[in-house]
């Protein structure tokens, strides 16, 4: 087998794949409302950004792997019932992130600049944190936003 045969046959094999699961994943939500994603708008410092919110374990485990983008000025929002040492990991993820640890007071604990794919690489949070949000890498550079700001997640 050529060089090329074996990377079409892998090509090819990656999109069944992904094909699979989006058969697999799209009926699963449609059936259970609560497998419907559920967003909200937070504002950071004075800036707004839609997120959706991820509050089972599940759906914290699973965050934003596998997708292939992420439209500017959304994110992620991982809600943890109480304020804890966190870590997390890019596995299975394709987009370049920022990582964003926040206090259950609301102010930015840390903020990491994620590789895609790299699981060598364990990012932490900088004290208890409260709440995690994921958003395309860059996005709070280019707000101007630091540790120390404020996010509010209104109601």
């Amino acid at each position: 087998m050529t060089r090329q045969t074996a990377f079409a046959l892998l090509l090819a094999l990656l999109l069944i794949l992904q094909a699979a699961m989006i058969l697999i994943c799209g009926p699963a939500q449609a059936k259970d409302p609560e497998a419907a994603p559920k967003f909200k708008k937070i504002l950071v410092g004075k800036n707004s950004l839609r997120v959706e919110v991820v509050e089972t374990l599940e759906k914290q485990e699973r965050g934003l792997m596998f997708r292939q983008s992420l439209p500017e000025n959304e994110g992620m929002l991982f809600v943890y019932r109480e304020p804890q040492e966190l870590a997390f990991w890019m596995r299975n993820t394709f987009i370049p992130l920022d990582i964003v640890f926040v206090g259950a007071d609301g102010i930015i604990l840390n903020i990491h600049q994620a590789k895609p794919l790299d699981e060598s690489v364990l990012y932490r949070s900088a004290g208890a944190a409260k709440y995690v949000i994921e958003t395309n890498q860059g996005w709070f550079y280019r707000h101007g936003i630091r540790p120390g700001d404020r996010v509010t997640f209104g109601r």
